[in-house]
């Protein structure tokens, strides 16, 4: 603001009334003071300065004359970018579009009023200058997110690395209760339910029998693998889709009622919601066995919201309660810990004579963008695009306004300059092959002026290079191979130079004749040589802008995310050995109980199969006690559950 005071009135060569000037100090002391606020109140702050900027070049009531005279409010005339500039870093897109609009509308009302003859051109170029500023800002604002990301999860990295032996601890609690609750459980329930109905159903012995073996060995393999130091393969187990999880307890005897409006949970949430309904489902199964249960998934605003409900009744199982209080007395605390985990909340409790489970955790639903709104990075690589034409643009539209081309030939001209900088639309994602097309398309100048171009117009193709130039830069700061990336250096001076060469020759001259072949072959040498000469400083310079931006974003990422895996390393570290203490002390407890249980019906003996069971259970239950009163865990009863 004080630039443009000190630009008008303070440098105004002509008298000045006070009464404008000190109104329109006022009105930049007000723009001043709304761009001070555009990080925190981006839209209130565009606003502000939108109405300031208005009024700096609007007329004073009554009268048909300037504020401010001519261009003299140029410098407070991008305050209204820089405020866009804001709104696109900090807003949303529809928020960003409503307010480019508004800002093009403001901007171009002074044009009506005065009547510009080149209206359409300056709208144009005001639209395009907000959506150049409106794609920088969105570009700025994915980086500092990103940045603060990095922030974030350094710091939650340090956390788990000082508390990595209690959360090991609790997840493996967890993890226990979940593995040798819901199979040790299921077991027991057809067990029991096979001891009951044997004398009216003895066929269910056998499927009994075939369940524990089968179901025993799922139980011990699970048990083996949550005990491992290093989890063999690496592979983490892909979590089992609510419909399948429905399909397990239905061939139990549950009757489940699945309702996913909001379809499969996401994979960022998959693993806590699939435990949650499992645990549930678990607990039903033992104390409402044969209950209608039904599963709800959905989203609610910006929360994913799951429901377990039973009814609370039972159907044919009075031979089943022994499952009762069996449980490892974390069901709802561990539940809760998975929801908490997420940011979220879980309640559990009677509800109409059953028992009902809802969970709720900050998670919008995805909503696909528009595929009409170009992304930020294409807008300003069409900038860059158009910037590279604008010279040869110019001196087109100049030949073809004074006669010297034909439309027909001017058309070709214009596609020849457009087809030589397209592919810098995908010089971030392919810039070799970027390189290579701008390169070979450097050439259809020459071949146009030596086929279709009246003499004397190759000048037309002199100026082109800047496409070459932003190749350049693209290969030193995106190629794969970073080593290589100095040929484009070499490549992107060298092929110019040449084009720059061809086209002063295809100037009609006299070189006939051995004496005049070697005058031109010399006279091509200089002109490669001045090519050289005149590209070698800006491409060096945009290899080098190019190779610095590489290794600021390699700097910037090694910085970051080593930081990361090496407290997640100390946090594994200490992990591991929670882990390997606990696997021993498992071991003790709980496995030679479970393995017991595929063994008794190897033999046949269902009451061994059932004995084997609760004892896991009830081992399960002990170690899990004691787990939850370790140092470091508050001591923390166990919920019941």
């Amino acid at each position: 603001m004080a630039g443009q005071l000190i630009l008008w009135p303070g440098l105004s060569r002509t008298p000045v009334d006070p009464v404008p000037a000190i109104a329109f100090a006022v009105v930049c002391l007000v723009t001043g003071a709304a761009l001070v606020l555009r990080r925190t109140h981006p839209v209130p702050a565009l606003a502000a300065v939108v109405a300031g900027t208005t009024i700096a070049a609007w007329v004073a009531p009554g009268e048909q004359q300037w504020l401010v005279p001519g261009d003299a409010a140029i410098v407070i005339a991008v305050a209204d970018l820089m405020a866009l500039f804001s709104v696109a870093a900090r807003c949303s897109r529809r928020t960003l579009l409503v307010c480019w609009a508004a800002v093009v509308t403001v901007q171009t009302v002074p044009s009506v009023v005065d009547g510009a003859d080149d209206l359409l051109l300056e709208v144009v170029a005001d639209a395009a200058a907000g959506a150049l500023v409106a794609a920088l800002g969105r570009i700025r604002g994915r980086w500092t997110r990103a940045r603060a990301d990095a922030v974030r999860r350094l710091a939650a990295a340090e956390r788990a690395r000082l508390a990595a032996e209690v959360t090991e601890r609790n997840r493996l609690a967890r993890e226990l209760h979940d593995v040798t609750a819901h199979h040790l459980t299921s077991i027991v329930v057809n067990a029991q339910a096979a001891s009951f109905l044997g004398d009216q159903r003895p066929e269910l012995r056998e499927e009994s029998l075939a369940f524990a073996a089968r179901t025993g060995r799922e139980t011990l393999a699970s048990l083996h693998r949550l005990v491992e130091i290093m989890p063999a393969g690496g592979v983490e187990e892909r979590e089992p889709a609510l419909t399948e999880l429905a399909e397990v307890f239905r061939a139990l005897g549950q009757r489940i009622i699945l309702r996913l409006p909001g379809g499969e949970p996401p994979a960022e949430i998959a693993a806590a919601m699939h435990g949650i309904a499992r645990e549930a489902l678990t607990n039903t199964l033992r104390y409402a066995p044969g209950s209608a249960v039904t599963i709800l998934f959905r989203y609610d605003g910006d929360e994913a919201e799951l429901v377990i409900e039973d009814d609370g009744t039972t159907a044919g199982t009075a031979g089943v309660a022994g499952a009762a209080g069996l449980g490892g007395g974390r069901g709802v605390a561990g539940m809760r810990d998975r929801a908490v985990a997420l940011g979220g909340s879980l309640d559990a409790g009677p509800r109409d004579g059953g028992w009902r489970v809802r969970a709720r955790v900050p998670f919008a639903a995805p909503v696909p963008e528009r595929g009409w709104i170009p992304r930020s990075q294409v807008v300003v690589d069409t900038a860059l695009a158009v910037l590279t034409l604008i010279v040869p643009v110019a001196g087109l539209a100049a030949e073809v306004s004074d006669g010297g081309l034909t439309p027909a030939v001017a058309v070709l001209v214009l596609l020849a300059m457009l087809v030589h900088v397209l592919p810098l639309l995908w010089r971030r994602t392919r810039p070799w092959w970027v390189f290579a097309a701008v390169a070979a398309t450097g050439w259809l100048g020459p071949v146009l002026t030596a086929t279709v171009l009246p003499g004397g117009r190759g000048w037309l193709f002199l100026f082109s290079a800047g496409a070459e130039l932003a190749a350049v830069y693209a290969v030193a700061a995106w190629s794969a191979r970073r080593e290589r990336a100095w040929l484009a250096l070499v490549a992107g001076v060298l092929s110019p130079a040449l084009v720059f060469a061809t086209l002063l020759m295809t100037e009609p001259d006299d070189f006939a004749g051995p004496v005049g072949a070697l005058a031109g072959a010399m006279l091509a040498a200089v002109y490669v040589f001045l090519g050289i000469l005149l590209l070698s400083v800006p491409a060096t310079l945009a290899w080098l802008a190019g190779n610095t931006a590489r290794q600021r974003r390699d700097l910037r990422r090694r910085r970051e995310e080593d930081g990361v895996a090496a407290v997640t390393a100390q946090a594994e570290q200490r992990a591991r050995g929670e882990r390997a203490r606990m696997a021993a002390e498992l071991r003790e407890a709980v496995l030679r109980h479970a393995a017991e249980v595929p063994e008794a019906a190897g033999r046949g003996d269902l009451a061994g199969v059932l004995g084997a069971a609760k004892q896991s259970l009830t081992a399960m239950r002990t170690m899990l006690d004691g787990l939850h009163a370790a140092p470091g865990t508050g001591g923390v009863p166990p919920s019941s559950g």
